[in-house]
């Protein structure tokens, strides 16, 4: 189904427990508790596997365990790497900073960097109006941490976007084994990165390290802006209450007035 991004807004996922929050913002004992319930990230995917091996079993569906997987396939389009820089794109003094925050098992998430993104990218990054940059907001499980660490690698090969949008392409559902190490790793290989590399940080104690920093950055950052969903769109430093292009387009549109 076609659906008018001018009008329809894709429905965010929540935080698991809003009650973290207290006045729009994570912190003290709510704080503690998305500490101790991400500690334990970037776990082995299956008793059975070694720290020495990337996990690679799949988790189980709501409707019973997911056997089978799809093959990787390729975005329907790619971000331009041209405008990339990192996991920003867009010029560095453009009048405009927009932020978006999202978790790659998110589907409205997924759905949001098929509809909305790329008319951002072409609308105000490519012309030079505003600077976009994705941040991590890694709460819905297991997978959601893995992607999130992989994205990292790729970004410290200069892929960040790329990868981004291999991540989405090939999203299927939450913790169903979407982004299992071995489908990470081919979606690394599809999109040329230096594999010794990549593997290497998806070894246990490097994937535990990255992901620590990640969401110290998240707790962070997204804490002091009160976020508590995803997608979230932040233009200039102020949480946009919408995430449909009609709504972040007036809050761009603002900013540049």
């Amino acid at each position: 189904m076609t659906v008018d991004p001018e009008t329809t807004s894709p429905r965010p996922s929540r935080w698991p427990g809003v009650a973290l929050f207290s006045g729009g913002l994570l912190g003290g004992a709510g704080l503690l508790a998305l500490i101790l319930t991400l500690t334990g990230a970037i776990q082995p995917m299956a008793e059975s596997t070694t720290e020495s091996d990337p996990p690679a079993t799949l988790a189980a569906s709501p409707g019973g365990p997911l056997v089978t997987l799809p093959p990787i396939v390729a975005p329907a389009a790619l971000t331009p790497a041209e405008l990339a820089d990192g996991r920003s794109i867009g010029k560095q003094d453009a009048p405009v900073e927009i932020e978006i925050w999202a978790d790659y098992q998110c589907p409205y998430c997924a759905r949001f960097s098929t509809e909305v993104e790329p008319m951002l990218v072409t609308t105000y990054v490519a012309t030079g109006q505003a600077r976009l940059t994705f941040r991590d907001l890694a709460f819905l499980g297991e997978e959601s941490r893995w992607a999130a660490v992989a994205a990292t690698l790729a970004e410290e090969q200069d892929a960040f976007w790329p990868f981004h949008d291999y991540l989405f392409a090939n999203q299927l559902g939450e913790n169903v084994g979407s982004f299992s190490p071995d489908r990470l790793q081919e979606m690394a290989g599809r999109i040329g990165l230096d594999m010794a590399a990549f593997d290497a940080g998806l070894q246990l104690d490097a994937a535990r390290a990255s992901f620590a920093r990640i969401r110290g950055e998240f707790e962070a950052d997204a804490g002091a802006l009160g976020i508590r969903s995803t997608p979230t769109v932040v233009v200039n430093g102020t949480v946009i209450e919408g995430n449909d292009w009609a709504t972040i387009k007036a809050a761009i549109d603002a900013a540049l007035a």
